[in-house]
Order: structure tokens, then sequence, then C-alpha cells
């Protein structure tokens, strides 16, 4: 048989309580890592969780959430999709704010600008006012108006 002698560095601490583990099941503890390289060797995955190679797991844990049973995620989606128009538009005034501060404090100041970027942060701030996490279309419809995907141009008209 052909052998080959590995030298490998581990926690004191680690290396003392699995050499008490190995012990109490009769074992020394490089019979136990013998035993851990040869079965990871023979499921191609080094993983210790279960039997199953990392990446079936990885497949399962990436799964996008819209491949779920919609059963189980509605009543989540509604709410995270709330949050996250609270999110948006809560970002979107922010950005507004330091935009108007900014024009405001430039030499020249474009009134026309501030004004336009006054009146959409104040179209955000009524849409702050009233929104209704429960209002799944007008959750949406919010998260198209202040998504990453808006269009600047289109804030004002929709509003």
């Amino acid at each position: 048989m052909d052998n080959l002698h590995l030298r490998i560095r581990i926690d004191r601490a680690i290396a003392e309580k699995a050499m008490k583990m190995a012990q109490e099941r009769g074992m020394e503890l490089p019979d136990v890592i013998r035993m851990m390289v040869t079965k990871a060797v023979r499921i191609g995955d080094f993983s210790i969780d279960d039997e199953r190679p990392q990446e079936h797991r990885v497949a399962e844990a990436t799964r996008p959430y819209f491949a779920y049973d919609d059963r189980q995620w509605d009543s989540s989606k509604t709410v995270l999709d709330a949050e996250l128009a609270l999110a948006l538009i809560n970002q979107f005034v922010a950005s507004h704010t330091i935009l108007i501060q900014s024009l405001l404090d430039a030499d020249h100041p474009q009134d026309s600008e501030i004004a336009r970027l006054q009146q959409e942060r104040e179209i955000a701030r009524e849409d702050l006012a009233t929104l209704d996490p429960a209002d799944a279309e007008a959750i949406r419809a919010l998260l198209t108006r202040y998504g990453p995907a808006a269009d600047p141009e289109n804030q004002e008209e929709s509003g």
C-alpha cells in the first residue's frame, strides 16, 4: 500500500477536544482524519454536514425567489415590497434634498431646476405620508416610480 504522510497544524484546543472525542469512540485522531478524507473523496465533497455534494446544496440555496411556491411567498413578498418602496422613497427624498442644497449653494442657483426638484420631493413626501403597505397595487406603482429602472424624466409626470 502506497502511503503519504501529512503534517498539519491545528489549534491546540480544537486538537485536544478532537483527540478526546476520538478516544471516547476507541479511535485516535489520525484515524478520524483518515476516515473523513476518505469519505470526502468517496462523495466528491468536503462537506461535513451531509452526504450530498456541495454543488447540489448551492443550486438549492441560490434558487431565485420567484421559483418558490407562490402560496408560501405572497404574504412575505407584500411586506418586503412595502419595505423596499419605503426605502426607495426615502432615498429619493434624501438625494433630492442633497441636490437642492448643492444648487442653492452654487454661485448662480438655477431657480427652475430647484423648483422642479422641490416639487418632485414634495410628491415623494406625499407618497410617504399616504403609503398603505397593504395596497399591493399602490406598492407596485411606487416601486416602478422610485425603483432603479425608473426614468428620472417621468418622476414629475407620474406623481
